[in-house]
């Protein structure tokens, strides 16, 4: 017998996540309940449609499930998030006394994050804006300017998925690749070609890549004396969370010159017109969008949906949250 889904998103966010082959292995699959309003849900539309489900689909933009949700939807197996973390999205007590099964498209995610962050790496090493802008301005091959990526020594902070997507698509440019991770054993730094170290060396690399979850522990992880260790002429990525670095201290510091940033992320998004970083020359900021890509996110609801239906057969699974995952995901 197939098993009801619910699928949270509306039609204006389906398009974006669920492709037509997703459509059509939900048909086969399951006998799916559409949200054909369009909108999302409000949380009392919710509690009125989960009593029913078997599965439950949800992505940006769906009502936060909550413990008057999960004891209603008493026929509930799985919840797949065809988007980030599902941490704030379904209660932390998700398993304690029940058998729900929660799956995640952050691994798939990871991918498009591993690709923004070589972009910016490149990017950051050429400076092509400021190309640009000299051939606007009448300069023309001004002496040696770019820099190789190749040999170059990378410093990861936290091995986490988009961490791992960086390190493979470094690979070709055989750089050497340098990791802190407090939970990670040195067999695994092998595994990834990496050798562990300890944030202070780290900080100290030509090219620092920060992968770190905003849990409590990270927190401020890269404080203001942590920041100050930048070397000059450095390259510092974030594409994790605005949270896990002093803000205050990364501003001073890009202020002097000394290196450049591509940011993903800050930590009051978005910004304010007169945010201080807005003006610096040696400032990359992007709008969150490291995991936006158009080809990534239309394969996010038909990976959860696969893996659901692995998981279903008894099947090894690529993207689901256990407990132990569950207390160390941002």
């Amino acid at each position: 017998m197939k098993w009801n889904a619910l699928i949270l998103p509306p039609e204006s966010m389906l398009e974006t996540v669920c492709s037509a082959e997703c459509r059509k292995l939900l048909e086969e699959h399951f006998h799916p309940v559409w949200n054909t309003a369009s909108r999302d849900y409000t949380q009392d539309q919710l509690m009125e449609r989960i009593g029913d489900a078997d599965v439950v689909l949800t992505s940006w933009g769906s009502p936060i499930l909550t413990e008057d949700h999960l004891r209603e939807a008493k026929r509930l197996k799985m919840i797949g998030h065809a988007a980030g973390s599902l941490k704030g999205k379904v209660p932390d007590t998700v398993f304690q006394g029940r058998n729900i099964r929660l799956f995640s498209a952050a691994p798939r995610i990871a991918l498009s994050v591993g690709e923004y962050c070589l972009a910016v790496l490149l990017n950051g090493l050429w400076r092509f804006p400021q190309l640009h802008g000299q051939v606007g301005s009448g300069i023309w091959r001004n002496g040696a300017f770019g820099r190789e990526l190749r040999g170059q020594t990378v410093g990861i902070v936290s091995a986490s998925a988009t961490a791992k997507a960086f390190i493979r698509l470094l690979e070709p440019f055989q750089v050497q690749i340098r990791i802190y991770d407090p939970y990670l054993t040195r067999e695994s730094a092998e595994r990834l070609g990496a050798v562990q170290c300890g944030l202070e060396e780290i900080m100290r690399c030509p090219i620092i890549s920060v992968h770190a979850p905003s849990i409590p522990e990270t927190k401020n992880l890269l404080s203001a004396e942590y920041i100050r260790m930048i070397p000059d002429g450095a390259i510092f990525i974030n594409s994790s969370r605005g949270a896990v670095l002093d803000e205050k201290a990364l501003v001073e510091q890009l202020r002097t010159g000394r290196f450049f940033a591509a940011l993903d992320v800050l930590e009051e998004e978005p910004p304010s017109p007169d945010h201080p970083l807005l003006g610096l020359d040696n400032v990359l900021l992007t709008p969150h969008v490291a995991g936006m890509t158009v080809e990534g996110c239309r394969t996010l609801m038909f990976e959860i949906v696969q893996d659901m239906i692995r998981a279903s057969e008894g099947k090894p699974t690529r993207y689901e949250i256990g407990e132990t995952a569950w207390s160390l995901m941002a």
